[in-house]
């Protein structure tokens, strides 16, 4: 007989509803007699059915996805890990195989990208990265690729290196749709930075103090902009000298500036400085300007750079427009391509 076989499609303790899918001759039988439901594979649409197990009883929505060439049914429950072992073991007892979710996708006859997209969509952060990877589950990178290969084949050379350079283009985006874009956040001591992080996140994630040096380690805070995943990295203030544990926290600021996509070195408009200017600025340095609503004590023209009040909150969102521009200078389209790693 052939088997059947059941796997977790969701991560656990992630989300708030978990998904098993049963597929093989026997899962409509073995879900049946599980939920003790019967004909519900004649049903068009989801149904509601209860099952009672060791740990309780647990109300789940029972789904026909296809019947042919297999029978394949989603089980979907609460997320919490205890329930989904419950109903795994309930289904392995009647007669069900448990798999990993690697093993049922490379079972399925999905191709590979298609695999790759459909295992980081239950990572996947924001609804616009969610999106994406959908698009290309849905065929969009194939499409693209077996566009650019026909171009190729018929000597249309333009068209083919224009959509090379545009899946270049967006390669960076693709490296982002679950892993989120590092954006550190650097500068002199007692410029503001904490409360900067803070102000952007709309909570207070970093402790702010007005002694230079409160800052030892680097801090992540992880939020959204534009749909963008992005994790903020409170560093601490870069100066010349310091004792010894300001030093160690200087020296993980500097290795978290190697690995940033962005930069936001914050400077102090109200105060004069020896330094304003970033060091070693670059294309992924953007310079900003904090404590807008005290008195300039220095020509701020000098810098094209957002202003800000991170007391405030004045400028605050038309810098997160400018992050997520510099993230992403080029978004992608509705259902365009996107190579994924």
């Amino acid at each position: 007989m052939d088997p059947t076989f059941v796997t977790c499609l969701t991560p656990p303790g992630v989300g708030a509803i978990a998904t098993l899918v049963l597929c093989g001759r026997q899962s409509i039988s073995i879900v049946g007699q599980v939920a003790n439901v019967a004909e519900f594979a004649r049903i068009p649409i989801p149904r509601l059915a209860r099952i009672t197990g060791a740990d309780g009883v647990e109300q789940v929505v029972i789904a026909v996805k296809q019947t042919e060439p297999w029978p394949t049914v989603e089980v979907h429950c609460h997320g919490g890990v205890a329930v989904v072992r419950m109903l795994e073991e309930m289904f392995v007892a009647k007669g069900a195989t448990l798999i990993s979710p690697a093993t049922w996708l490379q079972r399925s006859g999905l191709s590979q990208i298609k695999q790759k997209a459909l295992a980081l969509l239950c990572q996947a952060p924001t609804a616009r990265t969610a999106g994406i990877l959908l698009d290309q589950y849905q065929g969009a990178l194939e499409r693209a690729l077996a566009e650019m290969e026909e171009a190729s084949r018929r000597g249309d050379v333009q068209t083919a290196q224009r959509l090379k350079d545009r899946l270049a283009q967006l390669t960076p985006v693709g490296r982002h749709v679950v892993e989120p874009f590092r954006v550190v956040v650097a500068g002199p001591p007692n410029v503001g930075k904490s409360s900067l992080v803070n102000a952007i996140a709309g909570y207070t994630r970093s402790v702010v103090s007005p002694m230079p040096g409160t800052t030892r380690d680097v801090v992540g805070t992880r939020i959204a902009l534009d749909g963008w995943p992005v994790e903020l990295l409170d560093t601490a203030g870069l100066r010349e000298a310091g004792e010894e544990l300001e030093e160690a926290g200087m020296a993980l600021a500097a290795k978290a500036l190697e690995s940033a996509d962005l930069c936001l070195w914050v400077v102090d408009g109200s105060t004069t400085m020896s330094e304003p200017r970033p060091l070693g600025s670059g294309p992924r340095t953007e310079v900003v300007i904090n404590k807008v609503d005290l008195p300039p004590a220095w020509d701020q023209t000098t810098l094209q750079a957002p202003r800000v009040s991170a007391l405030t909150g004045a400028g605050v969102t038309e810098l997160c427009d400018t992050i997520a521009r510099r993230l992403v200078p080029y978004p992608p389209l509705p259902g365009e391509a996107i190579p994924i790693p």
